[in-house]
């Protein structure tokens, strides 16, 4: 006859009280319908742990396998400490360095056992054919450099929408002309420029918003149509709308900038160019589930618009008044020209590695090696310099003091009288108001002191003040053709009802 039981534990404790009473193992097995063995086991079992006792908090505990990351916990957690922000995949490559022989996925699962992130809610890109669309945009970061200190730095950032390949580039500012000049570094990574460019509202693009509409900067729509690329302005506070280049700044941070160390800017673009061929170009992308050289190469390149054959000429373009000791500044730094252009005003030609300085008449006179802005650094051509002495009298400058007009012998011929021993000091003082004022309203100045026998450089620069409007030198960068372009004169719509009295003559004709 078989006995029911409640549960488990309540049959276990028939079985154990019945055999502690006498009976045998096939009396319980007949008794209660279960086989020899089970019979056996309960029994025991509770010898067990009555003879050598148990823990219930260990109870059904399992036995921890050794796993390839043991060895590579300290690794990892010093990563951890060091940097807390650092990836998975960052951390599975530090590993892969140090000889961990695993795949990514323990390296990943383990990270995030010891530390639980909030899941980000899903964004819905939309999509566009190849070649069809690139997405731009900046993005500030401040890196402490190994060897050059703390300094902040602009990356720059490109994505072609289809393929989703990617270029990033560094920078010192996002001005006008480092904006086209990473530009042509793009078009030339892609060897073609797609149709089209997504924008935010940076000045150097998009001037301003009217009615609904954005005006253009035309200095950069000069650039962007010489790679017969159109630009696209995103509404203001839309930064999702270009969500495919704004999104790749993270992969950035947590990969390229994530985890390392960099000596100066040079290091740092030269580690980004590599991050490109061997990280961002051959990663699987999360959304098209391919990686994005390889679709590039498959669906897109051919696709881009051809580059033209002469690219467009990027070098910045101003003008200079040589100082009295042969050198002329450009972005803080002081650059060499021979003696015999002192005081005058020359063109300054500045691309990206090299300045060039024009005399009046738009000849070469100079190249140099273009320093970076704030290094305060003076450039020399010893070829420049005749005789290692600087003549500081009045006879390097009197030519040009002449070349301002009649009335400039007169006034020097006074000044050589009043100021004798000084008389070079006060005519270089007069010419360097020509940074501000033009050449014929300093000349007017000197006539006008002329009258009254005031011959000195102050007197010259108190008529200039009192009688003539400063101007600075002409220079082509982004914020004078701002000002060219707000300066034109505003179109204002004649009212409809200026009209009806040409239609009124017309039906009176008739």
């Amino acid at each position: 006859m078989v006995h029911f039981v409640r549960d488990r534990q309540d049959l276990e404790h028939q079985i154990i009280i019945l055999y502690a009473e006498g009976w045998g193992i096939r009396a319980l097995t007949r008794h209660f319908g279960m086989g020899r063995n089970t019979i056996r086991r309960i029994i025991r079992k509770n010898r067990d742990r009555r003879d050598k006792g148990h823990d219930v908090v260990k109870k059904g505990q399992p036995v921890l396998r050794k796993s390839k990351l043991d060895a590579f916990r300290p690794l990892i957690k010093e990563l951890i400490d060091a940097y807390p922000n650092i990836t998975g995949v960052r951390v599975y490559e530090e590993l892969v360095a140090n000889g961990f022989d695993g795949g990514t996925t323990i390296v990943t699962d383990y990270l995030r056992k010891i530390r639980r992130r909030p899941k980000k809610e899903p964004v819905v890109r939309f999509e566009t054919e190849p070649g069809q669309q690139g997405q731009m945009d900046w993005s500030g970061y401040t890196l402490c450099f190994t060897r050059t200190g703390r300094q902040p730095v602009q990356c720059f950032s490109y994505v072609l929408g289809f393929s989703r390949r990617h270029y990033i580039d560094f920078a010192a500012d996002h001005k006008f002309f480092t904006l086209i000049r990473r530009h042509q570094d793009v078009f030339a990574h892609f060897l073609g420029v797609p149709k089209s460019c997504l924008y935010d509202n940076e000045k150097t693009v998009v001037l301003r918003w009217e009615g609904g509409q954005p005006v253009y900067n035309p200095a950069f729509v000069a650039f962007i149509t010489h790679y017969h690329c159109r630009p696209i302005a995103c509404l203001p506070g839309r930064a999702k709308t270009k969500g495919k280049v704004e999104a790749p700044f993270q992969y950035v941070e947590k990969n390229l900038l994530n985890a390392r160390k960099f000596r100066d800017m040079e290091d740092l673009r030269q580690m980004a160019r590599w991050w490109m061929a061997e990280r961002s170009d051959v990663h699987i992308h999360d959304t098209t589930g391919r990686a994005p050289l390889e679709l590039f190469l498959e669906k897109e390149q051919l696709t881009l618009t051809a580059l033209p054959v002469h690219p467009y000429d990027t070098a910045e373009v101003a003008l200079r008044v040589c100082r009295v000791d042969g050198f002329l500044e450009h972005d803080t730094n002081f650059y060499s020209v021979p003696y015999e252009y002192i005081a005058d005003i020359l063109t300054v030609k500045a691309t990206e590695e090299e300045i060039i300085v024009y005399s009046p008449e738009l000849n070469v006179i100079a190249h140099h090696e273009r320093k970076p802005m704030g290094a305060n650094e003076k450039v020399e051509d010893p070829g420049h310099r005749k005789s290692d002495k600087i003549r500081y009298g009045l006879e390097p400058v009197k030519e040009a003091f002449l070349a301002l007009g009649d009335g400039a012998e007169a006034f020097l011929k006074g000044l050589k009288a009043r100021h004798p021993r000084y008389c070079g000091f006060q005519a270089r003082h007069i010419l360097r108001l020509k940074e501000r004022y033009h050449c014929q309203d300093i000349h007017a100045a000197l006539v006008h002191a002329l009258k009254y026998y005031a011959f000195d450089g102050k007197t010259i620069e108190r008529i200039l003040k009192a009688r003539f409007t400063p101007r600075p030198l002409e220079t082509m960068d982004s914020r004078s053709v701002q000002q060219t372009f707000s300066s034109l004169p505003q179109i204002k719509q004649r009212p409809l009802e200026d009209y009806c009295h040409f239609f009124k003559e017309s039906s009176d004709a008739q």
